[in-house]
């Protein structure tokens, strides 16, 4: 990054200021310094300006070496503040109040601290650090605020808080012990963490009102931390391209049209931690976590909870909560080792599970309403649980590949229960239990059908419209079925 081009123009622009007189601006502040060689100690330059019933205020102080300070403060109208740092021991603070307001510091090297606080209606700010010990504060109030920082190494914390309208945040950071905090307050709010490098970084916000928006572009490192709240209204939350180990990703939000997007999370030991309210949620990470020993856990609330994610890797911890109206869940476990957890309570719910390798745990518990589970297995030693407890059930449990030693545990309890199953392989396992009202199983090419060596298949209905028709292909099967009251009927077709 090339941090002489800005001074150049500002400071141009400022001469050119000079030579036009009282057309643009009536006060004008330029304060040049350089310590000399030699010196023990070095620069302290202050600008105060006023001017509430003119035009305009301009300050430019330009520093070199030693003990930095700088400081400027205007007032009224027309304010534009520029502080440019070179070496040593800086500190910057800029105030500007009521109107349209311009602030920009540029510090290269030392022990950094940049302050600006401004007002009033077109608020900007931008602070450029390049390294040591950084340190940034900027706080904004009222209209079009926007704030961009960028820190590229060192101990570096930036600090930003705005209130109200059309507020953005960016910061960049390159290196080192990296801290971003922001809080913005109503409108338009929305926060960025860009292009991050490095390890331990953090990244806070808070966003309340409105069309909030909180993300993270390009973050590469380990044990980095993002947390970020979300209020009111159209609020979303997007992650893509992190890579690293052991970061984590923790995201509230609470009513309105929530969207949460990661894609995707590529290192081991990774988590994502969503917690989702009202309205319109929806949870979706495609592409998923790319790695190992990763975890994911969403709760959803109310209204049309949407959730879909998918894992590449081993030994991942995923676990979905939804609560009631439009839920829906979908996960893709990826390799090895994986576990899969859905629960689901109250009105249209619908969960799907794909299981792509060996030794995987997927238990899906649904509670109420029209509820449906679908699970396709394709690999070995899996352990697959669907718990359905009441109105429209429905489970189907599939394999398009020849699949071994999978445990299947069906519960269905009341309303109209459907199991329906085509699983090839040997050495599976499917037990059902249905209690009450419209129990099924179903085959005779409708499906229920295990094929293969050495299967076990148990099937205990209890009460009510009770039906199972089966089918098994193979030596070596087993299948045991218990009907108990209303109107039973057992087909079984052994191969």
């Amino acid at each position: 990054m090339n941090l002489i081009k800005p001074r150049k123009h500002f400071l141009g622009m400022a001469i050119a200021l000079c030579f036009a007189g009282n057309v643009m601006a009536e006060n004008e502040a330029i304060i040049l310094q350089s310590s000399a060689v030699g010196s023990a100690e070095g620069n302290t330059a202050e600008v105060t300006q006023t001017n509430t019933g003119g035009n305009a205020n301009l300050a430019i102080i330009e520093q070199v070496g030693e003990l930095n300070y700088g400081s400027v403060l205007q007032n009224g109208l027309w304010l534009e503040a520029y502080s440019f740092n070179t070496g040593s021991d800086n500190a910057v603070r800029i105030e500007q109040f009521a109107d349209w307001h311009i602030a920009s510091s540029d510090i290269v090297g030392d022990e950094n601290i940049v302050t600006i606080t401004q007002d009033g209606f077109f608020n900007q700010t931008d602070v450029i650090i390049e390294g040591n010990v950084n340190d940034t504060a900027v706080f904004q109030t009222g209209d079009l605020n926007e704030a961009f920082a960028t820190l590229l190494g060192d101990m570096n914390l930036a600090e930003i808080e705005q209130s109200g309208n059309s507020n953005w945040v960016t910061a960049e950071f390159t290196g080192n012990e990296n801290m971003f905090y922001s809080y913005q307050e109503g409108s338009s709010n929305e926060a960025a963490m860009l292009g991050v490098v490095g390890n331990s970084n953090q990244f806070e916000a808070e966003q309340f009102g409105d069309q909030n928006v909180g993300g993270v572009v390009g973050l590469s490192g380990d044990n980095n931390a993002i947390f970020v709240q979300q209020d009111g209204m159209l609020n979303a939350f997007i992650a893509t391209d992190v890579t690293g180990n052991d970061n984590l990703i923790d995201v509230f939000q609470d009513g309105s049209d929530n969207v949460f997007l990661v894609q995707p999370v590529t290192g081991d030991t990774n988590w994502i931690l969503i917690d989702q309210t009202g309205v319109s949620n929806l949870v979706e990470a495609p592409l998923g976590l790319v790695g190992n020993n990763n975890l994911i856990d969403v709760r959803q609330d109310g209204t049309e909870n949407n959730a879909l994610v998918a894992t590449d890797g081993d030994n991942h911890n995923l676990t979905i909560y939804q609560d009631g109206d439009m839920n829906t869940a979908e996960m893709v476990l990826g390799v090895d080792g994986n576990s899969a957890d859905i629960y689901s309570r109250g009105n249209n719910n619908y969960a799907g599970v794909g299981l792509v390798g060996s030794d995987n745990i997927t238990d899906i518990m649904q509670r109420g309403d029209d509820n449906f589970a679908v699970v396709d297995v394709v690999g070995d030693d899996n352990e697959i649980s669907v718990d359905q407890m009441g109105n429209t059930n429905e489970v189907l449990i599939t394999s398009a590949v020849v699949v071994v030693e999978n445990n299947i545990s069906v519960q269905q309890d009341g309303d109209l229960n459907l199991v329906d199953m085509l699983v090839e392989g040997s050495g599976n396992l499917a037990d059902i239990l249905q209690e009450g009202n419209g129990n099924w199983v179903a085959g005779n090419d409708g499906y229920f059908a295990l094929s293969g060596e050495n299967g076990t298949v148990a099937i205990s209905q209890l009460g009510n419209d009770n039906l199972v028709l089966g089918e098994q292909y193979g030596n070596g099967n087993i299948m045991n079925i218990t009907q108990l009251g209303d109107f039973n009927t057992a087909i079984v077709t052994q191969n």
